[in-house]
């Protein structure tokens, strides 16, 4: 079974916004980028689409595939709570010190933690590697890309913000029998 994750295209929100689980609309920049990362994707007509819920994901899926891709509200970005929308800078010092200070376990308020995130990632991933599937497109954010390697490669989530997920880019693996193997990380 191949797997691609894909991080969905460019937002048109501002860099210093606090957002997760929001609704934020595609850049005007959406068309090319879709092209492009629809290019990067072998087997679209007989591959298994899956989607989180966010409108920004689901045009990617859709995009590619021509037809509704299944949502799963375990492929959502992390909630971030009574922190979304919100400027950085408009946060709480002191809530936003907390949390980065134990990023994985701390959740902001009314949000979710990285590691209730990463167990619903993971149940996912469980779930569709015992399935059927020759080829499985995933259309998602940075942070479950992020959270799918750190299960798969055995490796802290925090060593993941080390690498680079752009928009628009795949990240694909391969599950053969007991087998996983990170085929690349970030295709752009």
């Amino acid at each position: 079974m191949d797997l691609y994750f894909l991080r969905h295209t460019t937002v048109a929100i501002d860099n210093d916004v606090c957002y997760g689980q929001t609704e934020i609309p595609v850049a005007s920049s959406f068309l090319q980028e879709a092209s492009d990362t629809m290019k990067l994707v072998p087997d679209k007509q007989h591959a298994v689409y899956f989607s989180s819920p966010t409108r920004r994901c689901i045009q990617l899926a859709e995009f590619i595939s021509k037809r509704p891709a299944m949502q799963d509200p375990r492929l959502a970005d992390l909630n971030f709570g009574s922190w979304e929308r919100k400027k950085w800078s408009e946060i709480d010092e002191q809530e936003l010190d907390s949390w980065m200070n134990d990023v994985i376990y701390q959740k902001p308020p009314d949000g979710e933690s990285y590691e209730q995130m990463m167990l619903r990632v993971k149940d996912f991933f469980e779930e569709v590697i015992t399935k059927n599937y020759k080829t499985v497109v995933i259309s998602t954010h940075a942070s479950i890309v992020r959270a799918i390697l750190s299960y798969v490669l055995e490796i802290p989530y925090q060593r993941t913000f080390d690498m680079q997920i752009a928009f628009g880019s795949i990240t694909k693996i391969s599950v053969d029998g007991q087998s996983i193997t990170v085929e690349y990380i970030n295709r752009v």
